[in-house]
């Protein structure tokens, strides 16, 4: 698996940060905005992977499930 923040869509709700702490970060010193620990996370943070996407409010995240 592979995932993909879209740093100009991002709006710094911080709900990946919550959901995922392990792959997502939402640093003050970036504002709040995310950014990425790792791009191929191991598969025990998936699920959460799906769930921050799914609860992002500016659809910022991108899985590829091949990658």
């Amino acid at each position: 698996m592979r995932v993909v923040a879209n740093y100009d869509t991002c709006i710094a709700s911080g709900n990946c940060g919550h959901i995922a702490p392990n792959v997502f970060r939402n640093l003050d010193e970036h504002g709040g905005f995310v950014s990425l620990t790792t791009e191929h996370p191991p598969e025990p943070e998936w699920p959460a992977l799906r769930r921050a996407k799914g609860l992002c409010p500016s659809a910022t995240i991108f899985i590829d499930e091949t990658g």
